[in-house]
């Protein structure tokens, strides 16, 4: 696994209905400076993962993660955050 999953447990939603055990996985690139002011977070898109979000790193691309500190968050339902491929009963699916 080349990624973190931080454990958010229950997250009422918006609908009001409770997503149970939720989870969200990121990847981390770069270092944070001492300031804490060179943090960039990066979602994914629907489907996409964090691998998907690694074409626009790197000296000369867009962000470079020798300058800045790269959160990038897989969405919920990408398969590695809380989904319902892997949401416990019965929100999974």
């Amino acid at each position: 696994m080349d990624y973190e999953v931080f454990k958010l447990g229950d997250v009422k939603l918006l609908s009001g209905v409770i997503l149970r055990s939720a989870k969200l996985a990121y990847k981390t690139y770069g270092t944070l400076n001492a300031d804490g002011n060179n943090v960039i977070v990066l979602p994914t898109f629907y489907t996409g993962t964090h691998k998907r979000n690694e074409g626009f790193f790197g000296p000369g691309r867009a962000i470079d993660p020798q300058k800045y500190f790269i959160i990038s968050i897989n969405l919920f339902g990408n398969g590695l955050s809380s989904s319902p491929s892997n949401a416990l009963p019965p929100q999974d699916g």
